[in-house]
């Protein structure tokens, strides 16, 4: 089913199945309709997954939106868990939601290489039985492939600028005190 046989459905009401949502989704239509939209409007305009326009859709497949959102919450909380074992102190933070951003945009609008990945986590029916997703396997695997190069150095980059103000704050504080 192509993307405007699938966005047909929609517009006749009809119930969609879990894979025709994923295709939806992630399915080759929505980047070149993306395209589209941008060159017409002679500008990026953030036409891709955006959620906006597949979210009646997608509402009409309750057990995915439920599915991609405890994926999204699942992901958070394994990569503050990552995270905090890092031992980074003030950088923690910092590093963490810069990784929850990331992942946010990772999964809003995602790159070509990493919807296989999705739509292969959301049809395992075995990991959606709880609030988290409790393999952490699973989970460490597909952050693996969500969060870039790009996006583990700028993580780092974040933590380091808070612990680096964090230092020059407590030298400072230490130079006045001694003068």
């Amino acid at each position: 089913m192509n993307h405007q046989q699938q966005k047909d459905n929609f517009e006749a009401n009809e119930s969609i199945t879990t894979q025709e949502a994923i295709d939806l989704l992630f399915g080759e239509g929505w980047l070149e309709e993306a395209v589209c939209i941008e060159d017409e409007a002679n500008c990026t305009i953030g036409a891709g997954l955006d959620w906006g326009n597949a979210l009646p859709p997608l509402m009409l497949n309750l057990p995915l939106f439920g599915r991609l959102s405890t994926l999204r919450v699942s992901l958070n909380r394994e990569v503050r868990l990552i995270i905090e074992t890092w031992d980074l102190g003030i950088g923690t933070t910092s590093a963490t939601e810069t990784a929850r951003t990331r992942i946010k945009e990772r999964l809003l609008s995602p790159t070509p290489e990493l919807i296989p990945h999705l739509e292969a986590t959301l049809l395992q029916d075995d990991l959606y039985g709880e609030e988290f997703i409790s393999n952490r396997e699973a989970l460490k695997s597909l952050l693996a492939v969500v969060l870039t190069d790009a996006d583990r150095e700028e993580i780092a980059e974040k933590a380091a600028n808070s612990i680096r103000t964090q230092v020059m704050s407590q030298v400072n504080f230490s130079g006045k005190l001694s003068a």
